[in-house]
């Protein structure tokens, strides 16, 4: 497990129609590690939910550096904020 810190691009509350539960209440944070993860996409990141200050529901990578945070209720995350998560290597099934 590697800790990494990642700065806050974007957080929007999300559309209810573009996901298959409609919940209302989700919101989408998107931003960007401070460093390249080699095999990205057999990585894991998580963040934890005092640092977020909300439901985290999923996170996702796009690219060996970008990422986003689902979550049920609005972080008070704002463009610029830095968060500390954690990478985790998975063995590809």
């Amino acid at each position: 497990m590697k800790r990494v810190q990642a700065r806050i691009e974007e957080n929007r509350k999300e559309d209810p129609s573009s996901e298959l539960d409609h919940d209302p209440n989700t919101w989408l944070i998107e931003g960007r590690l401070e460093e390249v993860i080699p095999n990205w996409e057999n990585a894991r990141l998580q963040f934890e939910s005092p640092g977020v200050e909300a439901e985290i529901l999923d996170v996702s990578m796009s690219e060996s550096n970008r990422f986003t945070v689902r979550t049920e209720g609005e972080s008070p995350l704002k463009r610029g904020d830095i968060i500390q998560g954690q990478v985790c290597e998975q063995n590809p099934i």
